[in-house]
């Protein structure tokens, strides 16, 4: 079934849009919680009072131990959930149990039937393999496996979601988005993560992610499957995820473990519970340790899942605000692994253009070095170059004492001082980042719309005033607050 992907406000690659599937329609970034075909941790019409309008279930299970109820029933009705519902195919249980008899036109005609909405076709997951080999095996079977599925079963009311393979391996990763593509999938799905980010992998996660999305069409949407780390949803939607599925505000539950916006906890270690979910509002620590464990495990996958989704909801008003980059730093300071990802991240500036709006209600905020690389930054300097013309023979440069408006400083009443004295020549202004500019930008974002800490250094003068030599200026003349009582020509 053909879908429609309308994309609203989008910062870096990451997009707020509406996904509509089977007559129902979705907002993303979107979180779609898993839940188990037959065990119940949560009530099911607890998902729909939290508001997800997507769920997902395990094909395989359903098949193996509900097939005839689901084929009764259909998968809605059997669930009794009216929102989109989303299938894996259940490869990595194949893999896992050797069910032989298990194909990929067994698996997707059963999906057809019982009515799912997004139906991942049956794959062979790559996992965080070193071998190229059998990296290489692994996506080939997928894509097989992916192709005879929309052959066979591409004109059903089910839409079919395409398992990109290849982990570890960017040229093969890469060959299997656009393998999938040119066989006609409408959505993506990025297999292999959950072993990366299990193991704080974080830097490996955002090339892979990087290696599918730079050769898919903007308009196509992308999953990340097992992404619910609190630690990375920030980080993937940047990157331009769409959809997550996660059952890890249940599986981390049953282990004892506590998500919070920085990592998770060991319940039995905390003192305190530091959120206002209505799951911590209403009990103690020390009630939850001492809970029988199906009532704790229920109650603490009810946190997580909060928590999760207040994550996608800070993610969608960052990319309103335009601070998605801002919350992906935030988030990176809280663990070493993330910010190795962040820093990965960042080497994409150019791609990350392409989705950061040119012009922005907020000042950038620069905090670290890898800021440098802001897609803000890179597209100001793009548009800056073809300004950059000398008008006179003299050139004013203009050191700022804060950032300031260049009106309120006394350096510029100085300049002008100056040229009233000597007519004809250029007023510059120094950007930390972007060197030096026309005085008449500086109202043009984000030239005084750049907020950061320190005064701009010795070098950067220097650097700026070779700048403008270079560009055929005569003289050039320094206006800075080491000597506020003279301007004197530059060296």
């Amino acid at each position: 079934m053909p879908i429609t992907f309308e994309v609203k406000e989008t910062d870096l690659m990451g997009r707020i849009g509406t996904l509509k599937v089977g007559g129902k329609s979705i907002e993303t970034p979107c979180l779609v919680p898993v839940i188990h075909p037959v065990l119940r941790d949560i009530p099911l019409a607890k998902y729909t009072e939290m508001g997800f309008g997507a769920l997902m279930t395990n094909s395989f299970i359903t098949y193996k131990r509900r097939r005839e109820e689901a084929l009764e029933k259909g998968l809605h009705k059997m669930l009794d959930y009216d929102g989109v519902i989303m299938t894996d195919s259940g490869g990595y249980q194949v893999l896992q149990y050797g069910q032989v008899d298990m194909t990929p036109s067994v698996i997707a005609e059963f999906q057809a039937a019982v009515g799912s909405d997004l139906a991942v076709t049956l794959d062979r997951p790559t996992g965080y393999s070193l071998s190229e080999e059998y990296a290489r095996e692994t996506m080939k079977v997928s894509l097989d496996g992916a192709r005879e599925t929309i052959k066979k079963f591409g004109n059903s009311a089910t839409t079919w979601v395409g398992p990109i393979q290849g982990g570890l391996f960017d040229p093969l990763v890469r060959a299997s988005t656009k393998a999938l593509l040119k066989a006609g999938f409408e959505v993506l799905a990025l297999g292999s993560p959950v072993e990366m980010m299990d193991n704080y992998l974080f830097g490996d996660l955002v090339r892979m992610i990087v290696a599918a999305r730079r050769v898919m069409p903007y308009s196509v949407p992308l999953h990340l499957f097992g992404a619910g780390h609190p630690l990375t949803l920030p980080l993937s939607v940047a990157l331009g995820c769409d959809t997550f599925d996660s059952a890890s505000y249940v599986l981390f539950a049953r282990r004892g473990r506590y998500m919070t916006e920085r990592g998770t906890l060991i319940l039995e270690e905390m003192t305190y519970l530091p959120c206002s979910c209505p799951t911590c509002n209403s009990t103690t620590k020390t009630d939850l340790v001492l809970m029988e464990r199906r009532e704790r495990v229920n109650k603490l996958s009810l946190h997580n899942l909060y928590l999760l989704r207040q994550d996608v909801l800070r993610c969608k008003e960052a990319i309103s605000e335009g601070r998605l980059w801002d919350l992906v730093e935030e988030r990176a300071a809280a663990h070493p692994r993330v910010m190795t990802a962040f820093v990965e991240m960042a080497k994409n500036s150019e791609w990350l253009a392409g989705g950061t709006p040119f012009l922005k209600e907020r000042g950038l905020l620069m905090r670290s070095e890898v800021d440098e690389a802001r897609p803000e930054l890179a597209m100001a300097r793009d548009h800056l170059g073809p300004i950059m013309k000398r008008r006179s023979t003299g050139a004013i440069l203009v050191v700022p004492e804060s950032d300031g408006p260049l009106s309120r400083s006394a350096l510029y009443q100085q300049a002008l001082r100056l040229m009233k004295r000597v007519p004809g020549r250029d007023v510059y202004k120094v950007h930390r980042q972007l060197g030096p500019f026309p005085a008449e930008l500086e109202f043009v974002y984000p030239f005084t719309q750049t907020v950061s800490d320190g005064e701009v250094t010795r070098k950067q003068v220097r650097d700026a005033v070779r700048q403008l030599r270079k560009m055929g200026y005569a003289s050039v003349v320094v206006c800075e607050k080491r000597r506020p009582e003279t301007a004197r020509p530059a060296s």
